[in-house]
């Protein structure tokens, strides 16, 4: 699957085994980094591969070594600051194709499941097992709410909806995290 965004074009692949991921790395002459190398459960393998539009035939190369929980890695891009995020086990890790490096690391309370874009405030939701994490666009985070399995969240406006498997549902203000209970905010305090 090929996606464009800017002056780049990304390929992303999947491998068998982490052998084939380090090959395919070695061959992007513009570098490469591999997220999640040390890991002891890695089961799953999956590169990004970058190419700028505006370079010819050369290459820059993100792999992800994956527990394999069942959940595939995601990727959210964000064109304006070149960073492209990827989520996937217990971490978020940004990375800026521009410069080729890592801009920033989340480490996340319990498996990450999928990113809720804010394009509007300028953050990003990071939706996880147990736990909703904010950061900012460029990767700055601003606040953390958990306490039962999510199993559903919507937002309307700038409140959060969480249901939760065993717990009852919460309603959050997603620009501090605030709990909002009967139009009045109680502050929730992280641990």
């Amino acid at each position: 699957m090929f996606i464009t965004f800017t002056t780049n074009v990304i390929e992303l692949q999947e491998f068998l085994t982490k052998k084939e991921l380090i090959y395919s790395l070695s061959q992007c002459d513009l570098g490469s980094i591999l997220l999640n190398e040390e890991d002891d459960y890695e089961q799953k393998f999956y590169a990004a591969i970058v190419r700028p539009q505006t370079s010819g035939l050369h290459y820059f190369g993100i792999g992800i070594c994956s527990e394999g929980h069942g959940l595939k890695p995601n990727l959210l891009i964000n064109p304006e600051l070149d960073i492209i995020m990827f989520g996937y086990n217990q971490e978020v890790v940004g990375v800026n194709v521009k410069n080729r490096e890592i801009s920033f690391r989340i480490p996340l309370n319990s498996l990450f499941y999928y990113f809720l874009p804010l394009k509007n405030q300028g953050l990003v939701l990071i939706v996880q097992e147990v736990d909703v994490t904010a950061i900012t666009e460029s990767g700055k985070e601003l606040w953390r709410y958990g306490k039962d399995i999510i199993t559903q969240t919507t937002i309307e406006g700038e409140k959060l909806y969480l249901n939760f498997m065993d717990e009852s549902p919460t309603c959050l203000n997603i620009l501090n995290g605030e709990l909002v209970r009967d139009g009045k905010r109680k502050v929730i305090i992280n641990n």
